[in-house]
């Protein structure tokens, strides 16, 4: 668990639990090996930077902004991919449905 940490950046190679993110700024996450889940929880700036074995990585983010999910190409580089901050949620008559909402610029 990193808590209310700035300007971190962690690199790891296998995690049989859960790696947890809560009440920071500015991280850097890398997993070199394996990692089952990230909760990210009350954190503005998380990169996090996956390998190909940990693809089918759970990511779980809540109160948090300004966080990018990494993933490597065959190249060696990373595409880059924003988590989404803003969410719109409706009652379709029996249940609330929350979709992620895309900004118009």
């Amino acid at each position: 668990t990193l808590d209310n940490c700035k300007k971190l950046a962690l690199v790891f190679d296998d995690v049989v639990g859960i790696v947890e993110v809560i009440n920071s700024h500015n991280v850097q996450i890398q997993v070199m090996g394996k990692v089952p889940t990230i909760s990210i929880n009350k954190t503005d700036g998380c990169q996090v930077y996956l390998s190909k074995g940990s693809l089918d990585c759970e990511i779980v983010s809540a109160k948090s902004s300004e966080m990018n999910i990494l993933v490597p190409t065959d190249s060696g580089d990373f595409n880059e991919f924003p988590v989404p901050e803003q969410f719109k949620t409706q009652w379709n008559g029996q249940k609330l449905v929350t979709t992620v909402t895309e900004i118009a610029g």
